[in-house]
């Protein structure tokens, strides 16, 4: 089948009169609009994606929003900006700038043992956990597994000494929720609440979720998989709760408001904005931040960046604080992944020598 069929084509009301506008890329070249919903355009029929929402940031504010093909493959509905995404480890962000708002509100201290705040029962039985921090879970240093499914024994464990090295874990951005939930005297599930007054409100975000609601089912598009309709690992009205790793159901101006957030303030204290893209542990694997990877490009310019992936839902982001530019996308499929590196490759190297 021809993707490119399926595609609404940028919804007109959004392109009329823009087609001339130029963007700026991270490699600082300045393009036109209808050539990046060319290359959009041309990506998902190529990796066989029935819906893209995209968002570019130039100057640290949002200067294209383009929904594209959709909702499901079958029903062949059009996705629109109200369209929401499965937005899979993205929702690991909006967590870190959360938990950083919890500090600047003096609720929470990034070097503090977490123990301190709550036991862990789980993992009681390895001292080492009394070592872990806010800052080594945000930066995935805890030694935490991604999951403890992942183990022959389906137990928690700890890899290295906390703090030593990096391991990307779920499973102490679960921990330091639960934290978080403790400090509040609130359920782990009405960290969405917090979240709304804390983040949501004033970014103003204000579609996304972190949890299954009535809304969310009225506005989340289907997930594919090997080009058909699927369920993956995210939540559902069967799964409904609040997960720091992967709940977050949102699109890409929404996102995009919270990355400009980060790139500049000022709902963040500068402090805590600083930390969070601030080198936290470099290994031989990964140089990570707050909730955020970091990379440096030709030792010029530093790039900031995740992923998202629940199986039938794919997104990613990208940034520089140079210039304060970059992009997020969100796709409804498995294939999805794969546009990640593809367009992290065409806002940088587009037009570099």
């Amino acid at each position: 089948m021809n993707y490119r069929s399926l595609v609404t084509l940028l919804a007109l009301s959004l392109v009329l009169g823009a087609c001339s506008k130029k963007i700026q890329l991270i490699s600082s070249k300045e393009i036109k609009t209808k050539e990046i919903d060319k290359f959009i355009l041309y990506q998902m029929d190529s990796l066989a994606i029935p819906g893209v929402s995209m968002a570019i940031i130039n100057n640290s504010e949002m200067v294209y929003h383009r929904t594209f093909g959709v909702k499901n493959i079958n029903t062949k509905e059009p996705i629109d900006p109200q369209s929401l995404f499965d937005a899979g480890s993205l929702s690991k962000t909006l967590f870190a700038y959360f938990a950083l708002k919890s500090v600047d509100k003096g609720q929470l201290d990034l070097n503090t043992p977490l123990y301190q705040y709550l036991t862990f029962p789980d993992i009681e039985y390895d001292e080492r956990y009394k070592l872990i921090t806010a800052r080594m879970v945000l930066s995935h240093s805890s030694g935490f597994p991604n999951w403890r499914r992942s183990n022959k024994d389906n137990k928690l464990d700890i890899k290295f000494s906390p703090g030593t090295d990096f391991n990307y874990s779920g499973e102490g951005y679960e921990y330091l929720a639960n934290v978080l939930a403790k400090i509040n005297n609130v359920p782990k599930d009405s960290l969405q609440v917090l979240i709304q007054k804390d983040v949501f409100e004033p970014l103003r975000i204000k579609k996304s979720s972190t949890i299954w609601n009535k809304d969310v089912e009225l506005k989340r598009i289907d997930g594919h998989i090997n080009g058909k309709v699927a369920k993956g690992w995210g939540i559902s009205s069967k799964k409904p709760g609040f997960y720091a790793s992967y709940s977050l159901q949102s699109e890409a101006s929404d996102y995009a408001k919270l990355l400009m957030s980060i790139m500049k303030g000022p709902e963040l204290s500068e402090k805590m904005r600083q930390e969070m893209l601030k080198v936290q542990i470099n290994s031989k694997e990964k140089i990570w931040g707050l909730g955020i990877e970091i990379h440096s490009l030709n030792n010029e310019k530093t790039l900031y960046m995740h992923g998202g992936f629940n199986n039938d839902f794919s997104s990613g982001y990208l940034f520089s604080t140079d210039k304060n530019n970059g992009y997020v996308f969100f796709a409804n499929s498995d294939t999805g992944y794969k546009l990640n590196d593809i367009l992290r490759n065409f806002f940088i190297e587009k037009g570099v020598k």
